[in-house]
């Protein structure tokens, strides 16, 4: 039963404080908790809400997955600019997605990527959720990277470029696909290794089941060089060739709130303007 409602503002968006305010009066005449990131930090309340709002664009919505910690709560992305692939809800749906919602919801759970680096000799330790993508690429102007890319143990390839994209469904529109990576319906159980620049014509996106373990360790020509680790692009980390950067499947999805309006397909169609022409 849903008792407590968060709402996650992006409050560089045109209007987002507005319909904030417009969301919280409907949700308390429905007798329910709201509390929101204009006056709390999220990481204070989104571990005991039921359900959160996030009102602004695709990067509003995947600044929500680092402070989920594992947590299976639905999310609804409002957009409040051009379409997304998270936030298929305009701001003219809102209210007719939030009845929907508590009448027959439909949610979809997306897979993520967990994520942990690590360094022996400098026994350090960090981890990420992504729901996008984690990317490791050669930082400013370092020379290119040499990377070996290991899959449940055993070596796939070790190669010389600008550094590697592991890409969820859900994030093979993104980044992946700028380096050339498939475009995967979302409810695919799948992750796709696209290497960024190689220098090796043979290489191309690869695409893996998603109970796969990933691998992957940087090696740089000079030690003083360093590459970054990117999880979503809201998160990062330098990192050298001491560490392991290990990437596998998260224990809990993330569990997308759909629009009744518009499936998948459809978002995929106007975002990418494809072809409609009759024979």
């Amino acid at each position: 039963m849903i008792k407590k409602i968060g709402i996650v503002v992006n409050q560089k968006k045109r209007g987002a404080i507005e319909l904030a305010a417009k969301i919280r009066d409907w949700l308390e005449k429905r007798d329910l908790v709201v509390v929101d990131s204009l006056t709390e930090p999220i990481e204070q309340f989104i571990e005991d809400t039921d359900f959160v709002i996030s009102l602004g664009g695709d990067g509003t919505m995947l600044s929500i997955v680092k402070h989920l910690r594992n947590r299976s709560v639905p999310v609804l992305g409002i957009n409040l600019g051009g379409l997304g692939f998270l936030t298929e809800v305009k701001q003219s749906e809102v209210f007719e997605a939030l009845a929907a919602y508590f009448q027959i919801p439909e949610i979809e759970d997306r897979i993520m990527l967990s994520c942990t680096a690590w360094s022996k000799t400098k026994k350090m330790e960090r981890r990420f959720l992504a729901l996008n993508d984690i990317v490791i690429s050669r930082e400013g102007l370092a020379r290119i990277l040499r990377l070996d890319v290991f899959v449940s143990g055993e070596k796939l390839t070790s190669f010389r470029g600008d550094g590697v994209i592991i890409a969820t469904p859900t994030g093979s529109t993104g980044y992946s696909l700028s380096a050339d990576g498939a475009v995967v319906h979302p409810k695919l159980e799948v992750f796709i290794i696209t290497p960024i620049c190689p220098h090796a014509l043979s290489l191309r996106s690869l695409v893996i089941g998603a109970d796969e373990k990933i691998m992957v360790q940087v090696r740089t020509d000079d030690p003083a060089e360093k590459a970054l680790l990117t999880a979503d692009g809201q998160e990062k980390v330098e990192i050298d060739d001491s560490y392991i950067v290990e990437i596998g499947r998260s224990n809990a999805p993330f569990k997308l709130i759909k629009s009744t309006k518009r499936s998948y397909l459809e978002t995929l169609r106007e975002k990418f303007k494809l072809p409609d022409t009759e024979a």
